[in-house]
């Protein structure tokens, strides 16, 4: 049979086979189909017929959108199909990588190409084409060009090019080396010591670091040395998210003082666009003598006062134990007794202590007379702690009180019992504006016969601000203690913590206590009311704010940097005595600067010259030190960091036409002839550069001098 289609004829051939099995005869039938059978043309035509017009028509099919990951395989499978009778032959698919915008494939094979043998309308075939993605190709979709070749029966070639896209996903983190922690063993160095430093070395990124080098850097800074005399250590690898120690060993040179020394790595791997750099710092102790850390704390202990009401006239003594519960020696210790000016000193009222060892107790009394027309109530008897803690100063208050009775009721002194408050502190001593505080407070019944019941204390202080009342404010409690029954001669502590409003001025504030009880005479409950006083002292918190230190540029050595810095009180007191220096590893001599009480509200610039002494990198600090109105000290410090450089060489102004210049000539050696005479651009550059410096100094220091004399006009 003969079938005819678009020109071609297709034969089918039956074939019979006849064998014999086991001794009998038996018979196959099958059919041979011949396809393309191309007709012969007649004897009367013009030629042959095209064979390229039997092109076979193919088509690619995905049934999805191929996905991988950076640095995994892409997998692209592929149905490829004949739509046509006529058979393709070697038909190759091939990627063409170098069309593919941002490559994300990498080659790591000779063959990039798949080819099928031939293809036959009945009988697609499927092909995966497999791709190594880059471990750094971003996240995207991407198109890839695909050449398609084959041939058709009679060997005619022909080429298509089919567009696939594929979607790559990137979730993963570049390599990145960083030093998590970082010890010395042991953890404080001596001198001529051998110690090792282990730093805890961590890649945070997902892909691995490949070829690590880690490079330390002692030599040049003089404090230390390599023991095995390897700087630098090598990893083949280091994985996502792993770790691995580095150590080394080292021994610290010979006098060295008490310190922190640094000690720097370089990280670098295959990747890394530059070496990264960590800094770790070793404690070194020195053979110097070693300053004892001051902690001298002097405190107050039994306190003695009159237990009952003092005549007007008559003279008292009050007592008390002054204990250091520091572990230094508190020095030059001054107690001041100050009292009401009916209450008159008949000792000095000043006594100083040259010395006062950790854990002694020293015993002071200081006598008193009252005077004759003194009212009939309780006196506060203020003691006032200075002493030296080291170099600091240091002040603590310590408040009692006195009844005094006038002469006119001294015939009830035994009839109506009195209380009154025979001791009080607070914790802190100085109160600190806008914190809380716990007021500890002692009531005693001076009667010696008398007990009082049912007794209500109230604490009004009468002075506040207009926005927040009270000076003071109870904290979770009322202003009221309540003493059920108090016997004659006893006494009942109480304690109370208060808040102090933020904007409370510095000062002693007068709290009054009211007191409200009730006694038995003659058989008969009577009520009595009396009220007492003491004070409180409040102290604003000190706040000196400043800005960062600017440090002129370049540096040179041997010439000076100048610092600058603002500063401002940002707090409600003034600061005295402030003074403002740097420190640090050059020469200091002219960077004080006294500015003296500095008033709340106020501002001012520090600009002082310092002098390096050595190249490299120099630390210093800006020193701000003051007294706040307690007396207490405060030290603040800004640090800065100057770059300093040689000094650079002074040009010879005849440069470059000197004869002794190599060239002889006046011109550079290499150059054909002498060269003509040019502006001498870099000398001037210099001295333009001098020039600069001097006007911008010249400037500061006018605006200086005339804020200087705006200070002096205001103070007239």
């Amino acid at each position: 049979d003969v079938y005819k289609r678009q020109g071609l004829t297709r034969r089918d051939l039956e074939v019979t086979i006849t064998y014999s099995d086991g001794g009998s005869e038996k018979e196959h039938t099958d059919t041979i189909y011949i396809n393309n059978i191309q007709p012969k043309e007649s004897s009367g035509g013009s030629g042959s017929s095209d064979p390229s017009k039997y092109k076979p028509v193919l088509a690619l099919y995905s049934a999805a959108i191929p996905e991988g990951k950076s640095g995994g395989v892409l997998n692209i499978p592929l149905t490829i199909t004949n739509y046509t009778d006529y058979e393709a032959r070697r038909v190759r698919i091939t990627p063409l990588f170098a069309d593919i915008q941002n490559n994300p494939f990498v080659i790591d094979r000779m063959m990039v190409y798949e080819e099928v043998a031939r293809i036959n309308k009945q009988k697609p075939v499927d092909i995966n084409l497999q791709f190594t993605i880059d471990k750094l190709a971003k996240t995207g979709t991407y198109t890839i060009p695909l050449k398609l070749t084959y041939k058709n029966i009679y060997g005619v070639d022909f080429e298509e090019t089919i567009e696939v896209f594929v979607k790559i996903t990137n979730t993963n983190v570049p390599a990145q080396l960083v030093v998590m922690k970082a010890s010395s063993n042991p953890s404080v160095v001596r001198p001529e010591q051998e110690f090792t430093v282990t730093f805890d070395l961590w890649n945070t990124g997902t892909l691995a670091a490949e070829n690590v080098t880690v490079d330390v850097d002692i030599e040049n800074a003089g404090e230390f040395h390599v023991l095995n005399n390897i700087t630098k250590q090598y990893f083949f690898e280091l994985g996502g998210l792993k770790n691995t120690d580095v150590t080394y060993r080292l021994k610290s040179k010979k006098d060295l003082e008490t310190g922190t020394y640094p000690i720097t790595i370089s990280l670098s791997h295959k990747d890394a666009a530059s070496p990264e750099t960590y800094t770790m710092y070793v404690h070194v102790e020195g053979d110097e003598e070693e300053e004892e850390e001051q902690n001298a704390d002097i405190v107050t202990e039994n306190i003695t006062t009159p237990k009952e009401a003092v005549l007007a006239g008559q003279p008292f003594t009050v007592s008390m134990d002054l204990k250091n519960m520091g572990t230094t020696a508190a020095e030059n210790v001054k107690i001041t007794v100050e009292a009401d000016d009916k209450i008159l000193p008949q000792s000095l009222n000043v006594m100083i202590i040259n010395k006062i060892e950790a854990g002694e107790s020293v015993p002071v009394a200081f006598s008193f007379i009252t005077g004759k027309d003194s009212e009939s109530r309780s006196y506060p008897i203020k003691a006032v702690i200075d002493y030296k803690n080291g170099d600091e100063s240091v002040k603590k208050e310590q408040y009692m009180g006195v009844l005094v009775e006038s002469a006119e009721q001294k015939t009830t002194l035994n009839t109506v019992p009195k209380i009154i408050i025979s001791e009080y502190s607070t914790e802190p001593g100085m109160v600190n504006a806008g914190e809380n505080f716990t007021l500890k407070m002692k009531f005693l019944n001076t009667s010696k016969l008398k007990s009082v019941q049912n007794m209500k204390i109230t604490l009004v202080v009468d002075e506040g601000s207009e926005e927040t009342g009270s000076v003071f404010t109870p904290v979770q409690s009322s202003n009221t203690f309540y003493i059920d029954n108090l016997e004659p001669g006893e006494f009942s502590e109480k304690e109370m913590v208060m808040y102090t409003i933020p904007d409370a001025k510095a000062k002693t504030y007068v709290v009054k206590t009211l007191f409200e009880y009730e006694y038995e005479e003659q058989d008969q409950i009577k009520q009595f009311n009396m009220q007492d006083v003491f004070g409180i002292p409040v102290v604003q918190p000190a706040k000196l704010e400043t800005t960062d230190v600017i440090v002129s540029e370049p540096a040179f050595v041997g010439e000076p940097v100048y610092l600058m810095a603002e500063f401002y009180n940002m707090g409600k007191v003034t600061l005295y005595n402030l003074m403002v220096k740097a420190e640090g590893d050059f020469d200091a001599k002219e960077s004080n600067y006294f500015v003296g009480n500095f008033e709340m509200g106020r501002s001012d610039y520090y600009e002082a010259p310092v002098i390096p002494l050595s190249p490299g990198e120099l630390h210093g600090v800006l020193v701000f030190t003051f007294e706040d109105a307690a007396g207490k000290s405060h030290r603040i410090e800004r640090e800065f960091t100057i770059n300093a450089m040689e000094s650079m060489p002074v040009m010879n102004p005849d440069f470059p036409g000197d004869p002794g210049f190599p060239g002889g000539d006046g011109g550079f050696p290499g150059m054909d002839g002498p060269q003509k005479p040019g502006f001498p651009i870099v000398p001037v550059a210099i001295g333009g550069g001098v020039v600069v410096l001097i006007v911008v100094l010249v400037i500061i220091l006018k605006k200086r001098k005339k804020k200087k004399e705006m200070m002096f006009d205001e103070d007239i």
